[in-house]
């Protein structure tokens, strides 16, 4: 059996073909669908109150899985390290902050301290990094979350930078976008008529999303 891959689907933002995408792209997701110990992605922390020995993923799902994505889900880790993607965004009030929510493997014994900590006091937690002005709400804060609760007992790793970036569905390509995507991607490019070969992982911005007729016209 592959390690277990875990996603969040709460609410009506995302339709049932972004859940389908990623069931055709790896087997056996089990899906998060109600919101039971926090608001949407938080709820990405109920994983880590498993009762199990092997390591799972977490993935977002507003993201495309291209080339040898599998790679990011079969990547090893050992017991006591925390595996997540690096972030793609420069605009951040703390640089120290380089975890994003996008991608994360670890064994959740080892994270269950992080999952206590949270559903000890969530409302607090989850207002607490927009009011400290790290982000901005009115829903956010769940990667600062876990990279401070990480770095507290765990050795966070992370993927290699080249292997995921960022986009936005406009239908059309956009220049001055995609200049600023090939700038900010730490290998030689990002998207050459194609995406880069090392990408494995592609994560939408914001609130833009997948379309699973967009995703499959490129054969991705």
């Amino acid at each position: 059996m592959g390690t277990r891959v875990y996603a969040v689907r709460v609410g009506d933002r995302y339709d049932q073909s972004v859940e389908d995408y990623i069931n055709s792209k790896i087997d056996n997701v089990t899906w998060i669908r109600e919101e039971s110990i926090g608001k949407l992605q938080w709820n990405k922390l109920i994983p880590m109150s498993l009762d199990i020995d092997d390591p799972v993923c977490v993935i977002d799902i507003d993201v495309a899985l291209i080339n040898d994505y599998m790679d990011m889900i079969n990547y090893p880790i050992e017991q006591g390290e925390f595996l997540a993607a690096q972030r793609w965004w420069y605009e951040i009030a703390d640089p120290r902050y380089k975890l994003q929510g996008g991608f994360q493997k670890y064994y959740p014994k080892d994270c269950r301290y992080i999952y206590d900590k949270f559903v000890s006091n969530p409302e607090y937690w989850m207002e607490y990094y927009i009011k400290n002005g790290t982000t901005i709400g009115p829903v956010n804060g769940e990667q600062y979350f876990v990279q401070d609760s990480v770095e507290e007992r765990l050795k966070l790793k992370y993927l290699p930078a080249t292997w995921t970036t960022t986009w936005i569905d406009f239908g059309e390509l956009r220049e001055d976008f995609l200049v600023a995507c090939n700038i900010a991607y730490p290998g030689e490019y990002a998207y050459i008529d194609e995406f880069n070969p090392e990408i494995r992982l592609v994560h939408y911005q914001e609130r833009n999303t997948p379309h699973k007729d967009s995703l499959e016209a490129r054969g991705w």
